[in-house]
Order: structure tokens, then sequence, then C-alpha cells
């Protein structure tokens, strides 16, 4: 008995040790492992890291670069792209992070460039930091048929200021784009080449100055519609320099357009003009002061509106120095040359005074259709001869003549031949000069000047250029 009472006591220790010895191999196992570890941690299906049981470590996620370039540097509400670093796209990129108001700087120092097409869908003011324009050194270049800077219906307000952009393949995109908005261009060179314009804003605010474009294109260089407040603005243009329609109280001051060499001897330089404010309705009140055009047939054409003031103008080198058409325009101080008529009215009401209309051959201001012409203290000097005066030197029986103002494909003057082309175009090269001289106020003058003045031919064989003889009203 007492050896059977060992025997199951034996037995019962036996099962108790098994018995332990099974818990304790258990929780060892790897399936208890996990179920120990995942039973109070909800969340570890999305990040099962066990290695550190509930403590889930989340790995470092580095501050957004907005891709792989070496040049951008700031956050939601400025963000900094080094253009001589940056590849492709990247202040796009920075751009499209910034918060409402932010500000995107662009630098080089280097001479480097940002290649980017920028869509603004909020307000944002972008700026050049360390970097001055120069030809041939922009700091914003627009890829193959791709616009520079767009801007979304709406969005409250953009600034650009101190760049330089660059769009010589831009197809028919506009360089800068934008409806129902409000831009300000500050200190901005814009180089367009393509089939629509370097500016094209519409329905919206636009405020312009320190600022120049230079265009080759068909299309107005510069369009916009709206508001308009301008002030010292250079365009250059190889067609048609500025167009705006106003669609309310407009501004311009020191407004400058100089024609191109490029195309020059086409049928484009008879169809060109260099300022057009048309489009207006009857509520409008508009002043330009201080606006230069040089070179273009129709050199200022007004259309519509209540009132547009003209203060102060200079008009070089074209055939109409001014056309008005269904308006009421003041011409006030103004410098015109025009090979055929200095003020042309072909309806609504021009009012004239004090200005110097030279090298005209059909007159110095003309109404045509009902329209009127109030005209005071005007100094109109026509051009002599023409026809008449022309050398035909040896034929034989009457030579053909037409005057040659009515053949814009010939260079009209020696400053057709100096005109600057695209290409070799930076503002401040080929400013427009007053119509100012001895030759206008009735003094002594040199001829060859009086006739370049005049924008009529110079040189032996060339109709003999006019003497200044005083003036009349017409």
């Amino acid at each position: 008995m007492t050896t059977l009472r060992r025997l199951a006591a034996g037995l019962a220790a036996m099962v108790l040790a098994v018995g332990g010895g099974s818990g304790t191999a258990t929780a060892g196992s790897p399936d208890a492992k996990i179920d120990q570890q995942i039973r109070p941690c909800f969340g570890l299906l999305l990040e099962p890291n066990l290695s550190q049981g509930c403590k889930v470590r989340h790995p470092h996620k580095p501050r957004p670069r907005y891709g792989y370039g070496q040049g951008y540097r700031g956050g939601r509400y400025r963000a900094v792209i080094d253009c001589d670093r940056a590849y492709p796209g990247e202040a796009g990129r920075a751009l499209d992070q910034l918060y409402d108001g932010g500000v995107l700087v662009l630098r080089s120092r280097g001479g480097g460039a940002c290649v980017d097409s920028l869509v603004v869908t909020r307000s944002v003011t972008i700026v050049a930091e360390g970097y001055t324009a120069a030809r041939g050194r922009p700091i914003l270049v627009a890829a193959i048929d791709q616009p520079c800077i767009r801007i979304a219906p709406g969005v409250e307000y953009v600034v650009v200021e101190g760049l330089g952009i660059d769009a010589l393949r831009a197809g028919s995109n506009s360089c800068i784009s934008g409806r129902a908005t409000e831009l300000a261009l500050k200190n901005v060179v814009i180089r367009y080449d393509g089939d629509a314009s370097a500016l094209d804003l519409s329905d919206s605010r636009l405020e312009v100055s320190g600022s120049s474009f230079i265009g080759r294109t068909r299309q107005a260089v510069v369009k916009a519609t709206g508001t308009i407040m301008a002030d010292n603005v250079e365009v250059a243009a190889t067609a048609i320099g500025a167009a705006f329609e106003p669609g309310d109280d407009s501004r311009f001051r020191d407004i400058r357009v100089v024609r191109l060499g490029d195309w020059t001897g086409s049928s484009r330089s008879r169809n060109s003009a260099g300022f057009v404010l048309a489009g207006m309705n009857r509520s409008q009140l508009v002043q330009i002061e201080g606006l230069s055009v040089d070179g273009f047939s129709r050199g200022v054409y007004v259309g519509g509106g209540d009132e547009t003031t003209l203060l102060r103008p200079v008009v070089r080198d074209s055939d109409w120095a001014v056309v008005l058409e269904n308006a009421d325009l003041r011409v006030t101080e103004g410098k015109l040359e025009a090979t055929d008529v200095g003020i042309y009215a072909g309806s609504g009401t021009v009012y004239a005074a004090d200005n110097a209309i030279a090298g005209v051959m059909r007159a110095g201001l003309f109404a045509d259709n009902g329209a009127k012409v109030r005209a005071r203290d005007n100094r109109v000097y026509a051009r002599q001869g023409g026809c008449e005066a022309l050398v035909t030197g040896y034929f034989d029986g009457k030579l053909t003549c037409q005057s040659w103002f009515e053949a814009p494909e010939l260079f009209r003057t020696p400053r057709d031949r100096a005109r600057r082309d695209f290409d070799a175009y930076w503002p401040g090269t080929a400013a427009v000069a007053a119509v100012t001289g001895p030759q206008l106020a009735g003094g002594t003058a040199n001829l060859d000047d009086a006739a370049a003045a005049a924008g009529g031919p110079v040189g032996p064989g060339s109709p003999q250029p006019y003497a200044p003889q005083g003036g009349t009203s017409r």
C-alpha cells in the first residue's frame, strides 16, 4: 500500500510538473506572444510593428521638397526657389503648397532660370530676390507651348514684382492670362514670341508700373479689359502695341509704344496700330497723359467712351496719327507726325488745341461722316509736292506716280532702317523722343532734319522736303 501511495504521489507530482511545464511552454510559443501583444493594441493591424510590443515606431517624414530638386526652401506662407538649382516645375509645386496670401520668392544669383508654367489658384505675391532683369537673363522661362502665369478666374489678387520673364515659343498661349481678378505688375519685363499676347487680362483690374513688354506677334502685345491704371510702361511690338477696353474710369501715364523692325516691308505695317482704346460704353472717363507712339500706321485709335483726354501725346512716323470713332476726344499740346492725316474723326467730336502736326499730305485735322472738330491754336505743317516734285530721271513718257506714303512695304524713313528687331531690343534702347525743335516753332531748321521729322524720305532724287512757313487750323 505504501508503495501504491508513493506511486500515486509521484504520478500527481509528475502531472503537476507536466502541467506547469506545459503552461510555461505555451506562454513561450510564438502564437501566445502575438496574442499577448495584439490584445491591447487595437490599431496594430494598420502598422504591425511587433518588435516594440504596443509601442509603434512611426518613421520620420522629412519636410516636403515638392520633388527631387535642390532649390526649394520655405513653408506654407513663404517659399524660396533657387532658380540656379531648381528642376523644371519646382516653382509651380511650391506655389501649389502656399496658403492664400503667401509669397513665392524666385532667387537667381548665377543667372539660372526657373522653367515652369505657374497656375495661380489663390492670392499670391511672386517676387524676385537677388536678381536684376537683363536681355538673355530671365528668371522665369515658360516651357514650349505653355503660358508663363495663368490666373484662375475669381482669384482675389496677384502681385508680380521684379521678374524677367521669357516666353519665346509660346504658340497660341499668352504669357500672362487671367479673368475676373486683380493683377499688379511692378518692374516686370516680359519677352514674348507667339500667336497670342504677352499679357491678356479680361474683366479685371490691372495696375502696372515700371514694366516693359516686348512682343513678336500679330496680336496686341498687351491686351486688357476692365479698370486699368498704368504708369511708366514700355511696349515694343511688331503689329499692335496695346489694346485696352476700359470697363471703368482708367488712367494712363507715360506710356511708350515702339514698333520693332521685324516684319517691316510687309502688308502688316499698313495695318499696324500703336495704342488702341476701344469697346467702351458711354460711362467711362479715360485720361492718357504722356503717351508716345513711334512707327505705327495708326498711332492712336479711340473708339467709344464718354470722354477720353490725350494730354501731350507724341506720335512719330505714322500714316494717321490719331483716329477717332464714336467718342468724345480731347487732344491738347500734342506733337504729331503723319503722312496722311494728323487727327481724323470718323464720328464723334474732337476738341483739339495747341497741337503741332507735321508732314501731312492730306489734312492736319479732318472730319468725316458728320463728325465734329473743335480746334484752337493748332499748327499744321503740310508736306509740299509729292508726285509733282518727283524726279523721274531718263524715262521716255510719263512715269506713273503713286504717293509714297501709300507704299508701306517700303522703308519710309531712315528711322525705319535703324529700328531694332525683337531679338536685339531691350527697354530703354530706343526711347521715343519728342517731336520738338525749331522746325515746329517756325524757326530755321536743316531741311534734311525737317524731312525726317515729317516722316518723309531724304537724299538725292527724293522729293524736296517741306520748309515750315507757319501753320493753319486745318
